[in-house]
C-alpha cells in the first residue's frame, strides 16, 4: 500500500490517497457573546478534479491578532495537507 498525494493518483491497486479533508476548531465565546456559546470555525478542501480548494465555514470566530489565523491555517496545513 502507498499513500500519495491525490494529484499523483493513478488508480492502481495498493495506492491511496486522501480526496477531502475536513477539521473543526472550536473556542469558547468572545466577551461579546453568551459564556455559554462556543465558536467555531471549519476549515475544509474540496476537489474539483483538478486540485483542492480551501474552504472556511463560520457563523463567527473572533480572534485578536493575524498571527492567530495564520497559526491556525499552519495548524490545518500540517494535518490536512
Amino acid at each position: 500500500m502507498e499513500i500519495i498525494p491525490i494529484e499523483d493518483m493513478t488508480y492502481k491497486d495498493g495506492q491511496i490517497a486522501i480526496d477531502d479533508v475536513s477539521i473543526t476548531f472550536v473556542q469558547s465565546a468572545d466577551c461579546t457573546e453568551s459564556e455559554d456559546e462556543v465558536q467555531s470555525l471549519t476549515i475544509s478542501t474540496r476537489n474539483n478534479g483538478v486540485a483542492r480548494f480551501i474552504n472556511l465555514k463560520t457563523d463567527g470566530w473572533s480572534i485578536d491578532s493575524t498571527e492567530e489565523l495564520v497559526k491556525i491555517l499552519e495548524e490545518f496545513k500540517k494535518r490536512a495537507l
